[in-house]
């Protein structure tokens, strides 16, 4: 039996479990990706969110990418982010709605009411109606 195929196929074996993710680890990462740097003010509100919204939302100034709520940049902004002050309070009025009351909560895997405290859902609502879809 010839030698070559086992040493060709152990140097891919090399080359694919060992040197590529050396590459990938050492490569500069995409500046696009990840979290954003958010205002001081906010900051608690993205915490926050990430805590304990970002598993099932998907939010790029959060750097979340969650798998089973809707993305909330298509959701919350639309078109684009809201840079009026009514389409603000538009925003952060449906957030709080959705936090205190759930989303469809009687249909299992679907947001529960009360996730968060007042005071906490009103960091969230701030963060999201000046960040989301930016």
């Amino acid at each position: 039996m010839r030698k070559r195929p086992f040493v060709i196929a152990a140097a891919l074996a090399v080359i694919l479990a060992v040197l590529i993710p050396i590459w990938a680890y050492v490569s500069d990462a995409d500046d696009n990706a990840g979290a954003r740097k958010v205002p001081a003010n906010l900051q608690a509100g993205k915490d926050l969110f990430d805590t304990n919204c970002g598993t099932c939302h998907t939010l790029y100034a959060a750097g979340t990418d969650g798998n089973f709520g809707p993305n909330l940049d298509s959701l919350l902004a639309g078109n684009g982010p809201a840079t009026d002050k009514s389409g603000q309070d538009a925003i952060r009025q449906r957030v709080l709605n959705a936090i205190q009351n759930g989303v469809d909560s009687s249909t299992p895997g679907r947001m529960p009411a009360g996730i968060l405290g007042p005071q906490q859902a009103n960091q969230v609502a701030d963060f999201l109606a000046q960040e989301a879809g930016k």
